[in-house]
């Protein structure tokens, strides 16, 4: 009997906004997922993650997986608060870990590159022993930041990307990398090996103006 397809719905950096109205619809001849980038919050507090943890257990899909971003201050604090979060709402964390369904390895990172006073960043020593030590086998990879040059440019044009995510990527070969964090680059790039996703919701200036990314598997 032929495995179902994966209808695959991903969003990130929805700030505190809940997305019903655009969400769309799932089939019901496929296995679904729902996959969120980071960035739920603005920092992570309390009333913020009821929210999210509202939002998820009201979400309709088999699978539903989620890694922080860097706004989700208190969740890097007070890490118990992803258990909550996962035990109240249904959904799956899949920060520093490999889960697999329907035979695909899924892989999620929340760490970036040093950014301010934000949370789940990495100087540039600590990202290369990172990425050096992650997952030899991934499919589908869920990082918050994209790796540097694909997807990252910010509104002045600079590139805020990871280079040693993008090492790993080139390294690793997922066939699909989603994430967000730089709002401003929203959209799709492939090349040979990789579909790369920027599935940020919101634009710069925090205003939801994009939808929700849905492929396939």
């Amino acid at each position: 009997m032929k495995s179902k397809k994966l209808h695959i719905t991903m969003l990130s950096d929805s700030h505190n906004s809940t997305h019903d109205a655009i969400m769309p619809e799932i089939p019901t001849d496929m296995i679904s997922v729902l996959i969120h980038a980071g960035d739920f919050s603005f920092t992570g507090k309390l009333t913020e993650i009821q929210d999210f943890i509202a939002w998820m257990s009201d979400q309709p899909h088999e699978h539903k997986l989620w890694i922080p971003g860097n706004h989700e201050l208190s969740l890097e604090d007070f890490p118990y608060n992803i258990e909550v979060i996962d035990n109240e709402s249904g959904a799956t964390c899949i920060h520093n870990k490999e889960i697999e369904i329907n035979g695909i390895k899924i892989f999620g990172s929340s760490m970036t590159p040093e950014f301010s006073n934000w949370a789940f960043m990495q100087s540039k020593t600590q990202a290369e022993r990172y990425w050096r030590n992650a997952p030899d086998e991934v499919d589908l990879l869920v990082t918050h930041g994209p790796p540097r040059g694909i997807l990252d440019e910010n509104r002045a044009g600079e590139p805020c990307g990871c280079p040693s995510l993008l090492n790993y990527v080139e390294r690793v070969k997922p066939k699909v990398h989603c994430f967000g964090h730089i709002h401003e680059s929203y959209g799709s790039y492939t090349n040979e090996d990789t579909l790369f996703y920027n599935v940020s919701t919101m634009n710069r200036d925090y205003e939801i103006a994009n939808d929700p990314v849905v492929i396939e598997w």
